[in-house]
């Protein structure tokens, strides 16, 4: 397959799946919040979280991410070193990888499984792509680079939209 295509399809997988985050989430939220109290008592802190979220501040992490997913696209490929896309790939398969185990601990329908499904082969498929041509050490690197600097930034958002979004 091409290399600009498999780049580029990064951005739309990660902005489908945002998609339907942004159009599920708060009213799942609204639903299933107090079932989620009875079923994890000890998570009560962030469902009180989760449950301050709104479609708005959902909607400026979502951008924000997406920007970041597709600005490391398009340097990577002007550069032709695909470092920055691979750990925003890295980055995203894990995020899938928690909607499959937050889909199994719930036992049913979660915001965003439904993309998940579409989604991680794409990762799954591209992260075991040879054409990467580049090491197993560098692999794990970037898979670890990518991972806490998506949770870090993540985090910050998080704090960003608490602070600011209304």
């Amino acid at each position: 397959m091409d290399k600009v295509l498999i780049h580029f399809l990064l951005p739309l997988f990660f902005l489908l799946h945002e998609l339907e985050e942004i159009l599920m989430v708060c009213p799942w939220l609204k639903k299933n919040s107090a079932a989620m109290r009875r079923r994890f008592p000890k998570a009560g802190r962030i469902i009180r979280k989760m449950e301050q979220m709104t479609t708005l501040k959902f909607i400026v992490i979502a951008t924000e991410e997406f920007l970041i997913v597709s600005v490391c696209t398009l340097v990577s490929l002007l550069i032709g070193n695909p470092a920055a896309w691979y750990c925003c790939l890295a980055a995203f398969g894990f995020h899938l990888i928690v909607h499959i185990i937050q889909f199994i601990a719930w036992r049913g329908y979660i915001p965003a499984i439904v993309s998940t499904a579409f989604c991680l082969p794409y990762c799954v498929w591209t992260i075991h792509d040879p054409y990467w041509l580049i090491s197993p050490r560098e692999l794990f690197f970037y898979t670890i680079l990518g991972i806490l600097l998506g949770g870090l930034n993540l985090i910050g958002m998080h704090k960003f939209v608490e602070c600011t979004v209304h």
